[in-house]
């Protein structure tokens, strides 16, 4: 390897004495080459196979950490192809699954004390262990008290590892490609410390972007980020003749807990009539629909007709594969507000429930399908309504039984 190249040191570090979610962490230098090199044949690219042992399912390994220097070096390097690939996972490595903090966006406080919480009670575990009927039992609890600790201390080194490249990498915001440019907006807005020097960064930088997806990027970033000041700017985009961003500024007004009709207007016609996906917006896997009902969910409004007739609406027109995250958090939100908690005595018959009720139920049966999220139908359970489809049309009188 030449001094330029990205992966300098990379055998320096012990990964065989690191773990990731499959085991010792000895693979990941094979990962990270592999991704230097552009590979992209196979099912599952070398990037997407990284992410699935170092951020498996949104937790963060051991091995995380150890591999932010490497992927900076690779973002940062104007020979390599699909950049913004490696800002994605660098994002991902900082907090893990993005739909957990959406769309509220990220307190790097609350993980900091746990993990001192837990440093805390090192005496409690300590004596937890003691009390092990045998060796066997002692080893084991040795062992879960081992891996509790490393994994909340690779949650907080993780972002932390990111959280120092940010300097390095806001270059990137202006860098020739839209998807890099977008990637580097997405990974600014999980880092409220950094919001002072983000934040104009943001909004130079929005004002001069080009692309509708990649700018709307920016002012999603700016909601996250929390800082009442940016209002007044995020506020003149809700008036844009593009689509995407009016549904930005009014996801980023509701985190100021702006919900006026505009606001809400703008949301339902994004929940309704979605703008074509790009790589240029990345947020919850690019579903304006899903962040648009999730901002949707935080008004007044989001139980009213024009809000819930909007998700059903989206949801009918959500088909095919491409759809997918869209109709998965679109029905998370929607079926949530219907049949929020545990309802005190669940309607006996249809006609009980209120009519936002009924029009989610009848849209269910007429689907005639039970690919719902579990979480979705978990709702229907809760308030008694059936799940099966045969049950649920004779349920809502569009069938009779036996027929």
């Amino acid at each position: 390897m030449t001094d330029d190249d990205p992966l300098t040191g990379l055998d320096d570090v012990p990964w065989a004495r690191l773990q990731h979610s499959y085991g010792t962490a000895d693979d990941v230098p094979g990962y990270l080459r592999a991704m230097r090199a552009g590979v992209r044949e196979g099912r599952y690219p070398p990037g997407a196979q990284l992410a699935n042992r170092i951020v498996h399912q949104g937790t963060r390994s051991q091995a995380a950490a150890y591999t932010v220097p490497f992927l900076v070096r690779m973002a940062l390097d104007p020979r390599l192809v699909d950049r913004h690939r490696f800002v994605g996972l660098l994002v991902a490595i900082a907090i893990g699954l993005d739909d957990n903090y959406l769309p509220n966006g990220y307190d790097p406080e609350e993980d900091r004390a746990s993990l001192a919480n837990l440093r805390g009670e090192a005496d409690d575990w300590a004596q937890w262990i003691r009390e092990a009927a045998d060796d066997e039992q002692r080893e084991q609890r040795e062992g879960s008290w081992a891996q509790v600790l490393t994994d909340a201390e690779a949650v907080v080194r993780s972002y932390d590892a990111v959280r120092e490249a940010l300097p390095a990498l806001a270059v990137l915001l202006s860098s020739d490609s839209p998807e890099l440019r977008a990637e580097t907006a997405n990974l600014l807005a999980w880092f409220p410390e950094a919001a002072a020097t983000s934040i104009p960064l943001l909004k130079a930088f929005i004002a001069d972007e080009g692309s509708p997806g990649a700018a709307a990027t920016g002012v999603v970033a700016l909601g996250l980020l929390g800082e009442p000041a940016t209002v007044p700017f995020v506020r003149r985009y809700l008036d844009s003749p593009t689509v995407e961003l009016r549904w930005a500024s009014a996801f980023a007004l509701t985190r100021f807990g702006i919900a006026d009709q505009a606001v809400v207007d703008a949301l339902t016609q994004v929940v309704a009539r979605p703008p074509e996906k790009s790589e240029t917006m990345s947020f919850l896997s690019g579903s304006y629909s899903g962040l648009a009902a999730m901002a949707l969910a935080e008004t007044p409004d989001a139980t009213t007709l024009q809000a819930v007739d909007a998700m059903l609406a989206g949801l009918a027109g959500a088909t095919g594969v491409e759809a997918f995250h869209d109709r998965y958090y679109m029905a998370q939100v929607l079926f949530t507000l219907a049949f929020p908690g545990d309802p005190t005595e669940p309607p006996r018959r249809f006609a009980d429930l209120s009519n936002v009720q009924q029009r989610v139920v009848r849209f269910v049966a007429d689907q005639d399908e039970t690919g719902w999220p579990s979480g979705a139908m978990d709702a229907l359970r809760r308030w008694k309504v059936p799940t099966r489809p045969s049950d649920l049309r004779i349920y809502a009188g569009i069938a009779q039984a036996g027929h």
